[in-house]
This record gives structure tokens, sequence and C-alpha cells, in this order.
């Protein structure tokens, strides 16, 4: 019975080694860019709403290779056989037979085999997933916060007379990366051509003399953190993120409840807030960080349902595709528009996330890879649904802000495209702004810069130049990478940041008053 139970607990460690080991090079090799924070942050906020296409892709990429290294390691236990294989040597007179299957060193020390190799599986795991640069920035202390941040209450933020419309679309995983290479991109040819276009008659703020963007910053590279980069003008970083309604960090169900944000901003200035996406809400935290900060109307997949528009059998990749997404969203533009208020809308897309995308029926397939076609419909769709804006009777008062809300996380598709040296950055462009764009080319930023910049191009006057950690890209002043440099900031920002626990996402919005008023910043 003991051997029984000894051999079983040999199995199942062995096979858990074999998931840890073959997962982890799968990861390091398809999202080397990517945090262990990041998967903590889903972990603890919503995993559980995955796309169930995205899982599958994950579990049957690895399966196989699970398999084989599992068979390979039980291979190598086996202690006899039969017919043994044996290595004949002869030197001079001497004659040697050495048995060389089944290895007798390793059948005869199952359990210290099993343990080494354990012990191989939850180095490579540690290393894999960066867990020990997540635990070592966490033992450090950063005072970037203090330093600074900027908490939009402090400082004087003033609107126009004339208040203008705001529709950001946040697209899922769009780089400029994708444009083509003549006009600064990382492709031979075009995969996004359309909204290439838009950067090129309209303000693109670039990294470079030609087309660019913006770099990620620690904590901003997922979704739910590149919606708050882009709204708060900080990242969203791991511990002290568990801010659901089963499980929160505050004890409230509220989400970074002391950030003043661009919903606090609009709401406070009589703004109607909605934001849309084609998945469940709850995923990341996302819907209850909206309801938080200007307590959005959440248009998601529940939202569909409860209201008629499809039926959760018409379910498909993470919720509802994009085409439904945009038809949609002119309904709800519509009903906006003709309230006295103003609006603020901001439309997050899906199609484009990893792995490989989800192809509409109405896609033409261009190009060899799933991906490059999922990319190049969703540029004609998001360029279709600017020309529906600008035809409307509000577009001279409308400002339309697209943005990626992250890099791509498929790294291998990216570095099979584009030259060595090229550096990835993340799509931007502003249409209809309410003033010009100078200084817009070879500029140093992240996308925790879009915050203030963003209200910069619907008129509002902001004292200082800079709300969060973001600088607005429209002033004369520098960002904190341009000042700090790149390096810098992303490894401050990693650390353990009291402030941010305790004021940002904690209940003490004194620490962040002292702060701000020890800077002078009022």
């Amino acid at each position: 019975m003991k051997k029984k139970i000894s051999t079983i607990i040999i199995i199942l460690v062995l096979l858990l080694s074999s998931v840890m080991i073959m997962g982890t090079i799968y990861y390091a090799r398809e999202y080397a860019d990517q945090d262990f924070d990041q998967i903590l942050y889903y972990l603890l906020n919503g995993a559980e709403n995955t796309a169930p296409d995205v899982t599958k892709a994950i579990i049957s990429a690895n399966i196989i290779p699970v398999i084989i290294l599992f068979i390979i390691l039980c291979v190598l236990m086996i202690g006899n056989l039969k017919n043994n294989v044996y290595l004949n040597l002869k030197f001079k007179d001497k004659k040697a037979k050495i048995q060389i299957y089944p290895i007798k060193t390793i059948s005869n020390h199952k359990v210290l085999f099993v343990t080494i190799i354990f012990i191989i599986a939850l180095i490579t795991t540690i290393k894999g997933f960066k867990v020990d640069a997540y635990i070592m920035y966490n033992l450090q202390e950063t005072k970037i916060y203090e330093e600074y941040y900027v908490a939009g209450d402090s400082v004087n933020i003033t609107f126009p007379e004339q208040k203008r419309n705001l529709i950001i679309i946040s697209v899922e995983s769009l780089e400029t990366t994708l444009c083509s290479r003549e006009n600064g991109g990382g492709w031979e040819y075009s995969i996004i051509p359309e909204l290439e276009q838009l950067q090129l008659e309209n303000i693109n703020f670039s990294n470079t003399e030609k087309l660019g963007g913006a770099r990620t910053l620690y904590g901003t590279a997922f979704t739910s953190g590149g919606l708050v980069a882009h709204t708060a003008g900080i990242p969203l970083v791991t511990p002290a993120t568990v801010n659901n309604d089963s499980g929160n960090y505050s004890g409230t169900g509220r989400f970074l409840d002391n950030a003043y944000t661009l919903g606090d901003i609009l709401e406070e200035q009589g703004y109607n807030l909605e934001i849309m996406m084609g998945s469940e809400g709850e995923y990341g935290g996302r819907a209850q960080y909206f309801r938080t900060n200007g307590n959005y109307k959440i248009f998601d997949l529940n939202y569909a349902i409860d209201t008629g528009r499809m039926t959760i059998e018409d379910k498909v990749w993470w919720g509802f595709e994009d085409d439904k997404l945009f038809a949609w969203a002119r309904e709800e533009i519509t009903d906006l528009s003709n309230q006295e208020e103003p609006f603020n809308i901001i439309i997050h897309t899906v199609d484009t996330h990893f792995v490989d995308g989800y192809l509409s029926q109405y896609a033409e397939n261009k190009f060899d890879t799933q991906y490059e076609n999922v990319h190049a419909y969703s540029s004609k769709l998001i360029s279709d649904f600017v020309k529906w804006v600008q035809e409307q009777d509000f577009y001279d008062n409308t400002t339309i802000v697209i943005v990626g809300d992250h890099l791509g996380m498929q790294s291998e598709f990216y570095k099979a495209h584009i030259e060595e040296d090229y550096e990835r950055t993340v799509y931007n462009v502003i249409i209809n702004s309410a003033i010009e764009g100078t200084n817009t080319t070879n500029r140093q930023f992240s996308t925790i810069d879009m915050f203030p910049t963003i209200l910069a191009s619907i008129g509002v006057q902001i004292e200082g130049e800079r709300l969060g950690l973001g600088t607005n890209l429209f002033s004369g002043k520098q960002t904190l990478i341009e000042e700090l440099g790149y390096e810098y900031v992303n490894n401050e920002i990693r650390k353990k940041s009291t402030f941010y626990n305790e004021a940002l996402l904690g209940e003490d919005y004194e620490l962040i008053r002292e702060t701000q008023m020890k800077n002078n910043i009022r």
C-alpha cells in the first residue's frame, strides 16, 4: 500500500513539474515582456472571466510538450528491463560493460531524482515568471509618488466655456509597430493602413521623427493597467489591488477611490459618462474602477444581455465582437449627443486580444497570419466608425482619441517581423483637437502622459501641466521619462510605495493632501 501511495505521489510530482517547466518555457517565449505582477493582479481580480478560447489556445499549445516531457521523466525512472541496454568498451586488453539504460543511478534513487526535478521546475518557474524580481522590488521602498505625484484636486483645472465631447477608443494591443517602415512602423507593409493614415493626418505624439508612440511602464502593460494609465496617470500595481465585490483591498468595494481621475474631473463638470467593452466589466476590476471614478455607465456583455441585444448563446470570444461593439456605440453616442450635457464615452475593443485575436466573418484574409488579418479588419472598422462620427452634427465640438491599451503580448509574433533595434510603441492619435499639436516628435513618454494630454485636447488648462505622474504632451514641460530617464522611473514604480498602497488604493486621503502641501503644488 505504501509503495502504491509513493508511486502515485512521484507521478503527480513529475506531472506538476512537467506542467511548470513547459508552461514557463511557453510563457517566457510568447510573453517575454510581461511581469508577474500582471498575472497576480488578474488572479486576484476576475481571472475566472477569461475568454474560453484564450484558455483553450494556451492549453492546446502546451499539452503535447507537457505529455512528452512527462513521459521522458517517467521512462528515466524505469528500474529494469528484460533486455537492458549496455555499452561495451574496450581499452587495450581490458573490457568493460556499462549499463546505459535503464539508468541505475536514477532508478535506485527515485525520490532524490523527483526532488531534483521539482526543484529545477520551481526555479524555472520563479525565474521565468519573474517572481524573484517581483519579490526583490517589493522589498524596496520608493518615494516617487511623494515627490512627483500631482492630485488633480490640488491644482486648478479650467474648462473652456463651451465644453467639448470626448470619444476615447481604447484598442486592445494596438501598436504603431504595425504601420509601414516607410512611415515609422516596424512592418515592411502596413497592416493597419487606415489607422496609419489617421496618424499622418492628425496629431500623433511620437518617439521618433516619423510616426511613433508611447512606451509602457511597469503596471501599465495589460488592459486594466493601460486604462488606469490613460485615465489616472498612474500604473496599476499589485499587491493591494484586490478591489472587487468578493474580496477588496479597502473593504468598501471601491477601486482607486483616492485617485483623482478623468472620470472624477468630467463628472464634476457635468459630463454624461459611459464605457463600452465587449467582455464582462468585472474582469480585471474595470467596472469597479469606472464606477468608483466618475460613476460611468457600464455597457458590457452582461448589459447587452440584460437589455435584450443578445443572449448568452450569442457569446463569442470574450463576450461580443467588435462589429457589435461599434454598431451599438453608434446608438449610444446618438443618445448621448441628444442630451444637453457634454459626454465622454470610452470604447474598449477586444478582437485584437491574444491569442491570435478573433477574426470577424466580414474580415478579408489579406495576410499570412490570422493576427495580421484581425488587426487589418480592426483598422478598417475603427476608421469607418471615425468617418461616421465626423458626419454627425455634434462632431465639430467633439475630440476623438484613439490609443492602444498596451503593447501586443505575443512577443514572438512581433520579433518575427520587425528589425532587432526597432522600438515597439503604443499607438496614439488625436483627431479634432481643441489645440494645435506642437513638439510632437522625438518625445520620450509613456501611456501615463496621455491622461493630462487627453484633457488638454478638449481645451482644458491644467495648472503645472501635470496630473498623476503624467505630463501634458501639448505643453513644453518635460515628461518624467525625459526628466529622470525611463529606467529610473520604471524601476522606481516597481518598488513598494506606502503612498500608493495607503493613499491611492487605501483610505488615507490625508496623506495625499499632506504631500501636495509639502510640495507646494496648490
